[in-house]
């Protein structure tokens, strides 16, 4: 029977890591970018939904509760989905690259099966 790492911190988990990088990148990426005052709002809502995804994790994690981190991994989730969303309102815009949006889209997805899967394995209880 294969035994599974003990998870110490949240820096542990891989989705943290992947969302802690896709927020980086993100916000590299996108911040080259001078719009109009009118498509700004859109880095900005899609700064703060990414960046929510991999803080939920670790404010989640820091409760020290297993009940706890499963709810935040839910709204990491759901700040995921709204991830998704801004991202797919640039690719409909055609503000930005289809490609490089694209690209973004499938890695949120990643996270987004990850977190799926992340909540249907956490219990409630002292974690």
């Amino acid at each position: 029977m294969e035994k599974t790492a003990r998870v110490l911190s949240y820096k542990d988990l891989i989705v943290y890591q992947k969302a802690k990088q896709l927020t980086i990148d993100i916000i590299s990426h996108f911040s080259r970018y001078n719009l109009p005052k009118s498509k700004d709002f859109l880095l900005n809502q899609l700064f703060r939904a990414v960046s929510s995804i991999g803080a939920n994790i670790a404010e989640g994690f820091g409760r020290n509760y297993s009940g706890s981190f499963r709810q935040f991994v839910g709204i990491a989730r759901g700040s995921n989905f709204e991830t998704n969303y801004w991202l797919e309102i640039m690719l409909e815009d055609k503000i930005f690259n289809p490609k490089e949006v694209g690209i973004f889209i499938e890695r949120n997805i990643e996270i987004s099966k990850m977190l799926t899967g992340l909540m249907k394995n956490t219990k409630g209880g002292k974690s």
